[in-house]
């Protein structure tokens, strides 16, 4: 094509034409990488690493949404006694006798400590599994102690490393997410989660809540992870709605790097 253009311009000069000009390609230097098209940027997974969390103005919608569905009359207020699974779960029948359960062979049940009211369970897709258990403790708090050193050195599987020499403010850290609040019967309560670690990853949300001479203790298991908005609502429904107690500020899921234990 180029050998061509000195031949269009003569014949064109002759009929009094401009010759025609020839576009110059736009330099490029040798350092430049081959433009391609900018692939939308996406925010990292959450694939074995915590609950997948939502954005801040999401996660307050739905702890609205948690909110909402815990003051429903038929679960607000109604206590632990007359507590219902949230929607999913089943219930878990329970054994005091390990002689009456093993002797049941048509129902699954559970042999349970002394302490346990109640336990639920969700099976969910990609092998989630959700266990829900309900303990009445007595109300044991030594005096001088508060609910939260108490409850981990009752409760928690590192509590035999609490010593006497320790303030409550050096294992705050064992935890991802730590509440102490009051409700408005005066009811002392403590809220916590944290990741098990191990071969099969967990998540434990728990909440105590000190009730005259009970000490209420909900743990829900989370194996391996659920999505936050679904956290969200079963610790309304499980932690807040039977005492008609207050969520704890800052309710959310387990995120990602966090503390392992």
């Amino acid at each position: 094509m180029r050998n061509l253009f000195p031949v269009l311009s003569i014949l064109l000069a002759a009929c009094g034409a401009a010759p025609p000009v020839v576009p110059l390609a736009a330099p490029v230097e040798p350092s430049a990488p081959e433009a391609r098209p900018r692939a939308a940027v996406r925010p990292r997974g959450c694939l074995g690493a915590g609950s997948p969390v939502a954005s801040p103005v999401s996660a307050e919608a739905a702890r609205q949404r948690a909110a909402t569905a815990a003051h429903a009359p038929d679960r607000w207020g109604k206590g632990y006694r007359a507590l219902e699974p949230p929607p999913g779960f089943r219930v878990v029948p329970v054994s005091k006798d390990a002689a009456s359960a093993a002797a049941d062979d048509e129902i699954e049940t559970t042999v349970a400590p002394a302490d346990l009211v109640t336990r639920f369970e969700y099976e969910g897709d990609m092998g989630l599994l959700v266990v829900v258990q309900v303990f009445d403790h007595p109300a044991t708090r030594p005096e001088g102690h508060s609910l939260f050193r108490h409850a981990v050195i009752s409760y928690d599987t590192n509590g035999e490393d609490v010593t006497d020499e320790m303030e409550d403010d050096s294992f705050k850290n064992w935890f991802d997410h730590l509440a102490e609040l009051r409700d408005e019967e005066g009811r002392h309560i403590v809220e916590w989660s944290y990741r098990e670690k191990g071969c099969e990853r967990a998540e434990l949300y728990e909440r105590f809540i000190e009730d005259g001479d009970h000490l209420w203790h909900i743990a829900i298991e989370v194996m391996p992870r659920a999505p936050e908005e679904d956290m969200l609502l079963w610790m309304a429904l499980l932690f807040d709605a039977p005492l008609a107690s207050p969520a704890a500020p800052d309710r959310r899921g387990i995120i990602e790097n966090e503390n392992t234990r």
